[in-house]
């Protein structure tokens, strides 16, 4: 009988320790996301070239930066200028720095679009642990490819840095940064008409195919050849379709009572607007002759915490009963 009653106690003792392993998830976040290029490469440099790739601008627009090696450029411009294109080079661009309090975005045409009706977009809210989290997106920062017929020295390659900093509403003055991601991005400038006589594209159908991404002649293409974040975890690929790609990241809290607040969550960031190329789905086609728009959204999701054995809660539960079973004694 008494070591049924042991059992019994150890058991309860066991699930109110559960009970108290329970937190509050940090449900509301304030947050400035801030994106630039840390470096690029470039094709060897024809004799007869006039300009070299140049970077300008500031990812931090000015203000204070989030990253952590300091603001960064958010705009690359590459190549001179061929006939019939308007004299304009091809370019890249980040809107960055993108907060809570941002009202605009660009659309798939370029043009700056509201986001919430002229209103600040809001805070991000934590979606709870395994949910969809699709209708939690807030909007972050996005890639622009001006990209021209040109001639010259053509961009190789580019390394963008993503930095998102969250400030928790409640418990207040909590601020967390996410880890921060690295992407190399292969950048293929193919010829227009095509790569042989029957005008054969990298990427989807000929060249000057009407209503189709080579259109206007052959796409060029992003391809993520690396990746990396602070925290060192790799390229998590969750979902994805014919024009997005979804990917997580996991982060931890610090410096709040564990006990009282969820400390383990997940960044899951969804890049759209673009047709997905490669067989691996890490790259996006982008048109000739035009504005495209790679548009970069995140959420934020709850996840579970590395949770102790089954054994060594029961072995806190029996040392408890020790305890109590001392006590007793002593009476």
């Amino acid at each position: 009988m008494k070591k049924l009653n042991i059992i019994a106690v150890a058991t309860a003792l066991t699930a109110s320790t559960s009970a108290f392993a329970d937190p509050m998830v940090i449900e509301q976040w304030s947050f400035i996301n801030e994106a630039g290029f840390s470096s690029f490469t470039a094709t060897k440099r024809p004799s007869n070239a006039v300009n070299h790739p140049t970077l300008s601008g500031d990812s931090a627009n000015g203000g204070t930066s989030i990253l952590v090696g300091g603001s960064l450029p958010d705009n690359l411009c590459w190549g001179d200028p061929a006939g019939g294109s308007g004299g304009q080079q091809s370019c890249l661009t980040i809107n960055s720095p993108v907060s809570n309090n941002t009202t605009q975005s660009w659309d798939e045409n370029g043009v700056m679009q509201d986001l919430n009706g002229g209103a600040p977009q809001g805070n991000a809210m934590t979606v709870g642990k395994g949910l969809d989290y699709t209708s939690a997106f807030k909007q972050g920062t996005a890639l622009r490819h001006d990209n021209f017929p040109i001639t010259g020295q053509f961009l190789d390659t580019v390394t963008i840095t993503d930095g998102l900093q969250l400030t928790a509403v409640t418990p207040s003055g909590t601020v967390v940064n996410a880890p921060q991601l690295s992407f190399m991005v292969d950048f293929w400038e193919t010829p227009n008409a095509g790569l042989d006589a029957d005008g054969t594209c990298p990427f989807g159908p000929a060249a000057f195919t009407a209503n189709s991404v080579n259109a206007r002649g052959c796409s060029d293409l992003f391809e993520i050849i690396g990746f990396n974040n602070d925290m060192g975890g790799s390229l998590n690929i969750i979902a994805q379709g014919p024009d997005y790609i979804d990917f997580s990241v996991k982060f931890k809290v610090a410096g709040v009572d564990a006990s009282m607040y969820h400390r383990d969550y997940e960044l899951i960031t969804r890049l759209s607007g673009l047709d997905v190329a490669f067989d691996d789905g890490r790259g996006f086609a982008t048109r000739e002759n035009g504005v495209n728009i790679l548009n970069a959204q995140f959420a934020i999701r709850a996840v579970d915490a590395p949770e102790p054995s089954t054994l060594a809660v029961f072995a806190a539960s029996l040392l408890g009963l020790a305890g109590f079973s001392r006590r007793k004694m002593k009476k």
